[in-house]
């Protein structure tokens, strides 16, 4: 009995497979297999490396701007120099000269947004988390 023709499974291929050992074989190559399943898992993930990515980016911003020892700016600002605050951690209760006070950490930056007008973001310094 001849065996069917089988196609590869990944879709950017679709080379027919010719060496048949197994009825179960789906790809034409470990590549193919390794590629789709690299594939699939980047789309299942998608939201979750767009979040990571955005946190980056306004980690990086926010370093800028500490780094140069610039701590109040006004949000507008920021967000035409491609912060998003889409892409924010969730908040947390800091103790800021002894006020709690919430604000949000990516990694050693904790900034906020002024408790005043909620127009400006501040960076700060020293911290305890509560």
């Amino acid at each position: 009995m001849k065996n069917p023709i089988k196609f590869c499974k990944n879709p950017d291929c679709e080379e027919e497979i010719l060496d048949c050992k197994s009825s179960k074989k789906i790809y034409c190559t470990d590549k193919c297999r390794n590629y789709h399943g690299h594939k699939r898992r980047s789309e299942e993930n998608l939201e979750f490396n767009l979040s990571r990515k955005g946190m980056i980016e306004n980690f990086k911003l926010l370093k800028l701007y500490r780094d140069r020892n610039i701590l109040t700016e006004d949000l507008i600002k920021f967000e035409k120099l491609g912060f998003n605050t889409k892409y924010l951690p969730e908040p947390k209760l800091f103790k800021i000269s002894g006020v709690k006070t919430k604000c949000y950490q990516l990694k050693d930056i904790v900034f906020g947004l002024d408790p005043k007008d909620q127009t400006k973001i501040i960076i700060y310094k020293k911290t305890e988390k509560k």
